[in-house]
């Protein structure tokens, strides 16, 4: 078979000779020719002499061109594109506007189900639209514009209830049913928008005011650590660790006292719920939660402001209390909560390093100053890739690891934290996903009791700071795809539960707490985790609650009881991003201790 030259067309020659002489009907002449719409017998030029020429042949062409139009016309009635399909369907003439289209698609969240819950969510089960009935004219759109009871366009069912109809239009202004579904999100939110007391331009107000002052309030304690000229550094104190090195941590354990029955006073003894203020003779655990705050309140007030003197202090801390030949701390935390006559620190001083995420978030904003010294944070990551290891092989990180209790959720949120700053993204999530079972089942009982927490002398404190450290991991899991919100265990417990259960008592004043508490019944913290919940899971107890606390707390900041601070940045960073995969929510850090 021979072969065609790359070059040859493919298609045939439309000018070549086997088309010049082809009739176009049978009987008819040529291009051109055959055809005359004079009286000249022969036709025209060209033309091919035949029982099929003049007018004989003009009339022929025109009745058949009006019989080939006249059947098509009928056919076109009869059988058109608009008819019912054998399935009762309408035929679609082209692709559907979608309109979400225009929306970005988070590959990492699950898709949503045809039907049923999700995440507290109702979902539609759409059932196929009805069959459109030719020659009948569309039934009107009832459009729901009621706030409450019952709807407008709903017909009535046996039992007295109601059927909800829906209907949608398509691009050609026809209606489709789309038969009985259940309320959708979208219109549970426009009743409630409608059912709100305050307007629009309200919200718009109250907002602003409320931001401005939060960034107030930031921008002073930024102003305030900008002023520091302390050292904050491991290398600023008197004593040593047992070690003999400087440059390791040490902090002594709050809750041990000098043995009494000894000379020497060792080994120190615990008294659970009683702060020996001897702690405070070595600083390390003070100026090292003093620098993540500081940092962290003026890398905020940097991202608010723009001032650049703020990134410039917060490199300087960071450099100080790292990096610096002479200030820079080891990457382990060895000698934390040191019980005096001990040689070792204990376990519970892992929990000290666990705000360290706050430094992360900062310089998330801080990186973007244009003098931001580049070197800086691949010399932070070198210094986390040391001290995480210590985390994942030290005896006390591992002991501290599989803590039942407020130690073993922090140790998570301190370890998630860190393998998010180095990249180490698939690490992070494994720690999520496991703390499903190793910490929201043992530590929340079905009633949504925090027992590890209740058997401390402080049980409110610490049940609320235990709390906090779930809500943390939660907020993780939202970027990591490991649901914690609404997780359920085997045997009903959850966040939501933990929250439910201390909710009467904080309403109360702690009145009927089940076990021994000391120190009261500080709702600061409560109201936080309560704020969050009510951003989750909007349950209306609990913005009743906030209502009845809210004023109560504060009147303690301004009474000086305790530190006026601002929960907007958490609010609406909650509002708008928690449960939402991906989201970055740095400042959303900001309600938890």
């Amino acid at each position: 078979m021979a072969m065609r030259s790359n070059n040859s067309s493919v298609l045939p020659s439309h000018t070549g000779p086997q088309f010049k002489d082809k009739p176009i009907l049978p009987g008819l002449g040529g291009i051109g020719g055959g055809i005359s719409l004079g009286n000249s017998p022969t036709g025209g030029a060209g033309g091919n002499s035949g029982p099929m020429v003049g007018r004989l042949t003009l009339r022929r062409i025109i009745l058949f061109t009006g019989g080939c139009l006249f059947i098509y016309i009928i056919l076109s009635t009869m059988f058109g594109i608009n008819r019912p399909d054998a399935s009762g369907f309408p035929k679609v003439r082209h692709q559907e506007h979608d309109p979400y289209e225009d929306l970005p698609n988070n590959p990492a969240l699950p898709p949503a189900p045809v039907g049923g819950v999700q995440h507290g969510q109702e979902y539609p089960i759409i059932q196929p639209p009805h069959p459109a009935v030719p020659g009948q004219p569309a039934p009107p759109i009832q459009l729901d514009t009621s706030v409450g009871g019952e709807e407008e366009g709903n017909k009535e069912v046996a039992g007295g209830e109601t059927e909800k109809q829906q209907a949608l239009v398509d691009d050609e202004g026809n209606v489709v049913e789309l038969g009985e579904i259940t309320e959708t999100p979208l219109a549970i939110a426009a009743k409630a928008r409608k059912a709100s007391p305050v307007s629009y331009a309200q919200m718009l107000s109250a907002a602003r005011r409320e931001r401005d002052y939060a960034v107030a309030l930031m921008v002073r304690e930024a102003e305030l650590a900008l002023a520091s000229t302390d050292i904050y550094s491991v290398t600023n104190k008197k004593q040593v660790a047992p070690s003999g090195d400087i440059h390791d941590y040490l902090s002594l354990s709050k809750y041990f006292w000098p043995n009494k029955d000894k000379p020497d006073g060792l080994p120190y003894k615990r008294i659970d719920g009683h702060v020996n203020p001897e702690i405070e003779t070595v600083r390390d655990y003070r100026l090292l939660r003093t620098m993540i705050r500081e940092v962290h309140m003026m890398g905020m007030a940097f991202h608010f402001t723009g001032r650049k003197e703020f990134a410039d202090k917060c490199a300087m801390r960071l450099r100080e209390w790292f990096l610096d030949e002479a200030t820079y701390m080891n990457p382990n935390i060895n000698y934390g909560s040191l019980r005096k006559g001990e040689k070792l620190g204990a376990r519970t001083g892992v929990l000290d390093m666990f705000t360290i995420f706050r430094v992360f978030d900062a310089l998330h904003y801080l990186k973007q100053e244009p003098t931001w010294p580049q070197d800086l944070i691949p010399q932070l990551q070198e210094w986390f890739r040391r001290y995480v290891h210590w985390l994942e092989t030290s005896t006390l990180a591992k002991v501290e690891r599989k803590g039942n209790n407020n130690h073993g959720t922090y140790f998570d949120v301190q370890i998630i934290g860190i393998y998010l700053f180095l990249g180490r993204f698939e690490d992070a999530r494994e720690v999520a996903q496991q703390a499903l079972h190793t910490r929201l089942d043992p530590q929340i009982t079905a009633k949504g009791e925090q027992p590890e927490e209740m058997e401390r002398k402080t049980s409110w404190y610490y049940s609320v700071f235990n709390l906090q450290a779930l809500m943390t991991l939660a907020r993780w899991g939202d970027d990591l795809g490991v649901d914690m919100w609404f997780y359920e265990g085997p045997k009903g417990q959850s966040i939501k539960k933990a929250i439910d259960f201390m909710l009467p008592y904080a309403l109360s004043g702690g009145e009927g707490w089940p076990v021994e508490n000391l120190k009261g019944y500080d709702m600061t913290d409560y109201l936080k985790c309560l704020q969050i919940g009510w951003h989750i899971y909007g349950d209306e107890k609990y913005l009743e609650a906030i209502e009845v606390l809210e004023p109560k707390v504060r009147k303690d900041m301004e009474d000086g009881k305790i530190k006026t601070v601002s929960t907007f940045m958490c609010d609406m960073s909650t509002l708008m991003e928690a449960t939402t995969r991906g989201g970055q929510g740095f400042i959303w850090h900001w309600c938890l201790t």
